[in-house]
């Protein structure tokens, strides 16, 4: 599948809604324990699918559908569980970035899932885009120190939960891809949310978490308004995805979520804006798109 205009620009709006998404989790991850909090999140979403299939109704769903789809209800979960862990443990400008590995996981999950493989130029950005994620990392005051990257990522209290939480995203945009040939967007999103809801509420009714009330009173603006954020972001990801392969889908998302992410930090939560954060943006901003190529 090829990139076409309307493809992009999905994309393109999903990775500004994504890093809306992000800084109002961000936000929202002082209001509780993570699981509760992603519960009332996902409740809040159902409205917004269920309105999606009243106004337009699903035509086709085949039984193929629920593999890819009950697929991507567990990596969804687990990945704003850790997301939300990584943006309560460590600088917003710094875990935003991370999810850079994505396109990279992506792009080589889609070899042996959907037999698209990267060429020369993508391998590049492959590479180009895992230097810039850890380029973030680099001392402050040593910012071409290239042998302590590694170390200073380890060090990050979020930064292997938001790896992980990349490869899990990584394997879902493809199981999304898969699920979308088998039902209308409309019904995945419905059947995904919903799954999750019932998956949420089973977990924490055994584990004795369920709580009487979504979270404090004056976090309830903050939860409609991240649900409702959340959902549009979902929508145009399963449109993008009608349009756009994996690998090039995730690329666009993640370099247009990972330079928001540095203005959010700078502007909303006071970040400053080093050289090596600068440097792995650039690094990263070069070789994300060429993933695209």
């Amino acid at each position: 599948m090829e990139l076409s205009f309307i493809g992009t620009s999905y994309s393109i709006m999903t990775g500004l809604i994504l890093a809306v998404f992000y800084m109002l989790n961000k936000k929202l991850a002082y209001a509780g324990k993570p699981l509760p909090v992603i519960f009332w999140v996902f409740i809040l979403h159902l409205p917004i699918f269920i309105l999606w299939v009243c106004v337009k109704p699903p035509h086709y769903v085949t039984l193929q559908y629920f593999l890819p789809g009950f697929a991507v209800i567990f990596l969804t979960v687990a990945g704003n569980l850790l997301t939300i862990r990584a943006l309560s443990l460590s600088p917003f400008s710094l875990m935003i970035p991370v999810l850079g590995l994505s396109p990279v996981f992506a792009s080589l999950i889609g070899i042996p899932l959907l037999h698209e493989w990267p060429n020369p130029l993508q391998w590049i950005g492959i590479l180009l885009a895992v230097l810039g994620v850890f380029w973030l990392y680099a001392p402050v005051e040593r910012p071409w120190a290239v042998f302590s990257f590694w170390p200073s990522f380890i060090q990050e209290r979020g930064a292997l939960s938001m790896a992980i939480a990349a490869f899990l995203w990584a394997m879902s945009a493809p199981m999304d891809r898969l699920a979308l040939r088998q039902a209308d967007p409309q019904f995945h999103a419905l059947f995904v949310f919903t799954g999750f809801v019932i998956a949420l509420f089973i977990w924490l009714s055994v584990q004795g978490e369920m709580p009487d009330r979504p979270i404090e009173r004056r976090y309830w603006p903050l939860l409609l308004i991240t649900a409702a954020v959340g959902g549009l972001h979902y929508m145009m990801q399963l449109l993008a995805l009608q349009h756009t392969p994996a690998g090039p889908f995730e690329a666009i998302k993640r370099v247009i979520s990972q330079m928001m992410a540095l203005a959010i930090g700078y502007f909303l939560f006071q970040e400053k804006i080093t050289k090596p954060k600068l440097i792995g943006i650039a690094i990263l901003s070069l070789g994300v798109p060429l993933i695209v190529v």
